[in-house]
């Protein structure tokens, strides 16, 4: 889940730029009520919502610019854990312990570990689960992320010597030279944020060893309210099936995204005592329950999109999950908190 708090800046910051907020919402099944609201957007929401920004600006360095210009606002109760942390390193480390929290940086399309190599602190960036035509853009918002995070929390910019980027110099190559003020090498192994060690050990302004446990509390519920429990692995797997927004995917396409073989994925499966048909079952009645929630999609658009063969097979199954047909489902999450949304089935 993504914080709403994030939605309402980004649109407003989409909005600066000429977006309009009911553009940038399309699809998503949001309302401009919803965004003074608390909680959260799903994962799929969160996509289309990217999705949406990317087309609208027609800026292929969105993401350096969203990242750049971030609030450490947005990501709630982890910003101001990060904020109230005794140093830099506590603080890093306090974003890379919590990064499942609702809100924080990409949501879960990127991941963030640090390491020291020498004198030198290297922030890796690992997209692990982002689809194709958002890896670069859930990237290079995490870099434009931890600039703006670090000057927020430590008053000053990081002392950078060199970002290395995993992948090719894309054509608005340029752009990084506006958002990234030190050498950047592409075409690197790994995707990394090197600056001098030394700045980790940098006491924070507003550090507050009280306000910071007070904050890390909040972080443990809302990861485990958020799913955390689950397994790291499964979760990885759903999340790969989320990024697709018009199909699920085969057990052999997913097990090729995660680089290993149909036959591993299988065992990795039965040793945490679940299936690959299984965790489709679930993905396909939370998105079923999003579908007819927060779009107008008839009954046959998302029985088609979920990979049912026919409407009444999606019935039927959705009968299982619910306990009511999905019409019916539909008509009483309408009454009950959606009453200008009446579906199209």
């Amino acid at each position: 889940m993504v914080s709403m708090n994030y939605v309402a800046w980004m649109t407003e910051f989409m909005a600066s730029c000429g977006i309009s907020r009911a553009a940038l919402l399309k699809g998503t099944g949001l309302e401009d009520r919803d965004l003074s609201e608390p909680g959260g957007i799903s994962d799929a929401q969160h996509i289309c919502l990217l999705r949406n920004a990317l087309q609208l600006s027609r800026d292929p360095a969105l993401g350096l610019a969203l990242g750049s210009n971030r609030p450490i606002s947005t990501f709630g109760s982890l910003g101001f854990a990060m904020l109230c942390s005794e140093t830099l390193r506590e603080a890093i480390l306090m974003g890379c312990q919590y990064q499942k929290v609702p809100g924080r940086f990409s949501g879960r399309l990127v991941f963030l570990s640090l390491r020291s190599e020498g004198d030198e602190a290297v922030l890796e960036v690992e997209a692990a689960v982002a689809p194709d035509d958002l890896l670069l853009f859930a990237v290079e918002d995490m870099l434009g992320s931890i600039l703006s995070v670090t000057r927020w929390v430590t008053g000053r910019p990081l002392p950078l010597r060199e970002i290395r980027c995993g992948f090719p110099r894309p054509a608005h190559g340029e752009a990084y030279g506006q958002y990234l003020p030190c050498p950047v090498v592409f075409d690197a192994p790994r995707t990394q944020v090197r600056f001098d060690a030394a700045f980790l050990g940098t006491r924070l302004p507003m550090a507050s060893s009280n306000a910071a446990r007070i904050y890390r509390a909040q972080c443990e519920k809302l990861i485990h309210a958020d799913g955390g429990d689950e397994d790291e692995w499964v979760r990885n797997i759903r999340a790969q099936m989320l990024m697709f927004s018009d199909r699920l995917l085969s057990p052999e396409e997913c097990a090729a995204r995660l680089d290993i073989s149909p036959r591993t994925l299988r065992r990795r499966l039965e040793e945490r005592g679940v299936s690959y048909k299984g965790i489709v079952d679930d993905v396909r009645a939370g998105l079923a329950r999003s579908y007819l929630e927060s779009s107008r999609l008839s009954v046959e658009a998302i029985a088609e999109r979920l990979g049912f063969s026919d409407p009444t097979s999606f019935t039927r199954a959705f009968r299982r999950w619910t306990g009511m047909s999905p019409r019916e489902f539909r008509k009483r999450k309408s009454r009950a908190s959606l009453p200008s949304l009446t579906g199209d089935a």
